[in-house]
This record gives C-alpha cells, structure tokens and sequence, in this order.
C-alpha cells in the first residue's frame, strides 16, 4: 500500500510538471531579461530628480511621492492623489490634493524590454509612421514641432516620464494655466538655476558629454534610467523555472500556473516575459470615484475618441502582483481573491459590486458608479476574449493565487508576503487569507 501511494503521489507530480511544460511550449512563455547596461552618470542624474520636488509646479511633490519602493512602486490607494496630499505609500492621505481618476500603477520593470504603451488610456506609445504618440502634437509623428525635445528622448519609458510633471492635477500645481511647454521651460529654470543648480548642471554634463543646451528630453531620459534600474523584479521563482530551475515550484505553484495558462485563460491576455500583451481590454472593472468626465472613465477611448475603444485599459504586468494591492484602473479590488472572483464571473461580479466610500485617508468620498446605462455597456463591450463563466473550482482558485502571490513575486520580497498575511506559508500558499 505504502509503494502504491508513493507511485500515485509521483505520478501526479509528474503530470503537473508533464502540463506545464507543454503549455510553456504551447504559450511560448519566457523569463523577463535583465535591463540594458546602467548608464551610470544619468541614473545619478535620475536619482536626484526622481526625488526632487523642484520637478513640480509648487515645490511639493516629487515622482517618489506617488511611486516609492515603501509602498512596491505604488501609493497603497484606490485612486492616486496629486499635489496638496501628504506623506508616502501607507501614510498617504488627501489633505489638499486632488483625487485623480485613476490609480497610480506599480512601476516594477518598466524599463526592460518589450513596453509597447504607458498610462491606462495609452496615451503615450510610439507613432505608426515613426516617432512618438502622445496628448502633445508637438511632439507627435515624424517630424514634430518640437523637435529638439522630441530628438532628445530617447525611449517611450522617457516620453513617459514627461506628463506628470506637466500635468495640473498630479505635479504641475492645482488652478495652473500653464501649457506643457511653458511648465516643462519652468522645470529646466528651477534646475538649472535654483538651489542645486550647480549641481545640476554638473550632473548634465556629465551623462551628456558635449551637450551644452539642455531641454527636458533630457531630464525625462535621466528618470527612466532611474525607473529602468531602481525598480527591476526579475528574480521570481517564475523567471527561476523558466531559467531551468525546475525544483523551485511548489506542485501548487505548478497547478496554478497550468490554470492560469488554461483553464482561467489569463494567457489571452496575459502573455510574454512581462505577462502582458501591454495592449488594451473591457473586463468590466467597477468605476469608482471622479473618473476622467461626469464619473466615468472610458479608457483607451478618452485618448483614441474612439466609440469601439470604450472601457478598454491597459493589461497590468504581473511581477510583485501580490504586493501592489488595490487592483485595476480605478483600485475597486483591494486583493488578489477579489480579482480571481471577478475573473471568474465578470458581468455578475460587475453588477453585484459592493463599495464604501468613505475611506479613511481621503477627505471625500469616492462614489461607485451604480448607473445602469454604463454597467450595461461595460457588460455589452466585454473583451470577445474575455471568458463569461470560468467556473473555476476553490481549488483552482486556491492554486491560481499561489502561482501569482508567490511564483511571481521576486526573491528579495518574498518574506513581506509573510510579514503582510498575504500568505501563511511561502511553499504552500494556503490556507486562503482575506485582508
């Protein structure tokens, strides 16, 4: 009997990792790659405006405030705050900022290869004829008006990293007038010539050797080699199989990663070294708070003005998912189970949403968009590819969540899946935990 239960105990190890491997194959599954070469001199560069609240129209906020490694890339908030809000990750709250329509996204492995699209709405990619696609024609197409700035950026992470600053709600100052340009000139003033203008210039020099007139392609381009090296998470025990580590997952983190390939379809969209075709889907996430007009937020659309591109937003990448709660363009799924039910009954889950909307680090309250006319089109618009009715097992549920909260969080964090109670066990995963 003893032999017996071993045989069957191996065999059905055997055919997790038999499934696996052929659905890698059948999905053409990669490990994410390390970034390119540092650049040393312009991620000193970055460093020092990353940080800077000279970068903002008012001198208090900085790119750190909605993105700091304390809150995993992130503000631990529904929907992001701009200038006016106080403190960082889980000490952020309102104060005099603006709500702003959509959560801050986690900014893990933004720098590495294989990004086709920033922003939820998209709003910035590269243009089809050549160059780049963004709210500013200036800089758009082939042959932009402003050349010299759009000649200077060179990635779509560095066009990116333009628009906050820029922007009034987020970094430029609440009420301003001020046009992209006229706020980006502003910017280069302060730098150049406020209180660490020395310095400054020094740096610029220094990652721009014979450069002697500086725009703000040029800080643009110094914070991606900031986010492209500062924010990496390519170590997960996913990246270690695919390395050919085959011992590192749990028969758990194998079973989970077969349903995510097969049974729950994460893989129509989910796909690649990042875990996301980085293009643009209707799941029907509830809207909650300001939304970008009247409390709805369009997504793809708002950019494109589109009709066929409504409630369309971009795929999330998936390393350090567990750690970067709440969820979705407008943060209404606070856990990583929330999003699994939802996936698994997205309509049903759409009309049955439940949310407070008093929330203790804003000042007011974020209201769910109960209408009926827009959940009928969210419902009517949903992904041709989205699954209606997964009817996923708790078992399939429980081994999709280990495969995602712990397969795909990188090495160095994954003792705060313990700390935090995100899990009991890193090898088990179990038993489900509700936050």
């Amino acid at each position: 009997m003893f032999w017996i239960m071993v045989l069957v105990l191996f065999s059905t190890a055997s055919f997790a990792q038999n499934d696996l491997e052929t659905y890698i194959l059948m999905t053409k599954m990669q490990p994410l790659s390390a970034p390119a070469p540092k650049r040393e001199a312009l991620y000193q560069l970055g460093l020092r405006a990353f940080y800077d609240s000279q970068v903002s129209g008012k001198g208090n906020i900085n790119c750190n405030s909605c993105h700091a490694l304390t809150g995993y890339t992130g503000d631990t908030l529904p929907l992001g705050l701009g200038e006016g809000a106080q403190g960082l990750a889980m000490n952020r709250h309102q104060d005099q900022g603006l709500v702003l329509a959509r959560h801050s996204p986690a900014i893990y492995n933004i720098g590495t290869d294989g990004i086709s699209s920033f922003f939820w709405d998209g709003r910035v990619q590269k243009h089809p004829k050549g160059g780049w696609w963004t709210p500013e024609e200036g800089l758009n197409g082939p042959t932009p008006e402003l050349k010299e700035i759009a000649e200077t950026l060179d990635s779509l992470l560095s066009v990116q990293a333009l628009f906050p600053m820029a922007s009034p709600e987020e970094m430029l100052g609440q009420g301003s007038t001020l046009s992209r340009v006229e706020a980006w000139d502003g910017i280069m003033n302060r730098l150049l010539n406020g209180r660490l203008g020395g310095s400054y210039q020094r740096f610029l020099k220094e990652a721009y050797p014979g450069v002697t007139k500086f725009n703000i392609g040029h800080i643009a381009n110094a914070i991606a080699e900031l986010e492209r090296h500062h924010f990496v998470a390519n170590n997960t025990l996913w990246d270690q199989y695919l390395r050919g580590k085959k011992e590192v997952l749990t028969e758990r983190m194998k079973r989970g990663a077969v349903v995510f390939m097969s049974k729950a379809a994460c893989t129509n969209c989910h796909f690649g070294p990042h875990l996301s075709s980085f293009g643009f889907q209707n799941v029907g996430v509830p809207q909650i708070g300001p939304g970008v007009s009247k409390g709805d937020d369009l997504g793809l659309a708002e950019f494109t003005k589109a009709s066929t591109h409504a409630y369309r937003f971009r795929v999330t990448p998936l390393r350090n998912i567990a750690l970067t709660a709440p969820y979705m363009h407008s943060g209404a799924f606070a856990t990583l189970w929330e999003v699994i039910d939802h996936y698994d009954r997205p309509a049903q889950s759409l009309q049955s949403f439940v949310w407070d909307p008093k929330h203790p680090r804003y000042r007011e309250d974020l209201i769910l968009d109960q209408r009926p006319e827009t959940n009928a089109e969210r419902i009517k618009t949903l992904a041709h590819n989205l699954p209606r009715n997964l009817g996923l097992s708790q078992d399939d549920k429980t081994d999709l969540f280990c495969f995602l909260a712990v397969a795909l969080t990188d090495q160095k964090l994954q003792g705060d899946l313990l700390t935090k109670g995100i899990v009991h066990e890193i090898s088990d995963c179990s038993p489900r935990i509700t936050n």
